[in-house]
């Protein structure tokens, strides 16, 4: 889905990081990160933290935005080329977040998008890269260092608005992703965020390979 719908005039490098999975991503990983149309690289790390990782990250690139995707989401058409324009359009914005259901659902393609504030965002987004840069950096160990890094410091941040269609896989209740997700929550490798209701079918429903 990143490859498919992302538009790569607006990216020059991909950084992938597995952190120690043992469930066949690395392998995964390493047969088809060749097919980014931009340069790409894989790094092999044992932070165990997202913001270790971040931070790993931080400490060698130095670029305006840089956008943080999790594993366990589906990237919309359009969705680089939306947040961009919020994010560059709104020299005050730092963090722009998008993960479905934060804001209000999803309108016609035609609407004009802009931002709602928010007192926290997930880790999913598009960002200032300066955000991080001019501040102490994030937590290195511990698994909710992000939110609180984000209360300390006060950022100016918010929802992308109207919602991109910015599914969950873990959350989607139809496939082969539920019971996938109930795997992972009986090994500790994630937490239980429950499934969508029938009626925010919007959110994920475009997507055939969620059927």
């Amino acid at each position: 889905m990143m490859i498919a719908n992302t538009d790569w005039d607006l990216v020059r490098q991909v950084t992938v990081y597995d952190d120690g999975s043992e469930d066949g991503t690395l392998e995964f990983l390493r047969a088809h990160i060749g097919e980014c149309p931009v340069r790409a690289e894989l790094r092999e790390t044992d932070l165990r933290s997202p913001p270790a990782a971040m931070n790993h990250f931080l400490a060698e690139k130095r670029t305006e935005f840089f956008a943080k995707i999790d594993n366990d989401i589906l990237l919309p058409p359009l969705w680089l080329n939306r947040m961009h324009d919020v994010l560059s359009g709104n020299p005050n914005l730092e963090l722009l977040g998008m993960e479905a259901g934060q804001t209000r659902m999803p309108s016609d393609d035609g609407d004009e998008y802009g931002y709602e504030r928010a007192n926290h965002i997930g880790g999913v987004g598009l960002f200032r890269t300066v955000a991080f840069t001019k501040r102490a950096p994030l937590p290195y160990r511990g698994r909710y260092g992000f939110g609180d890094w984000q209360y300390r410091y006060n950022l100016n941040r918010g929802w992308i608005m109207p919602d991109l269609m910015v599914p969950q896989l873990d959350r989607v209740p139809t496939g082969d992703w539920p019971e996938t997700a109930q795997d992972y929550i009986e090994k500790g490798w994630q937490r239980d965020w429950g499934r969508y209701s029938p009626v925010s079918h919007e959110y994920w429903d475009w997507c055939v390979e969620c059927r």
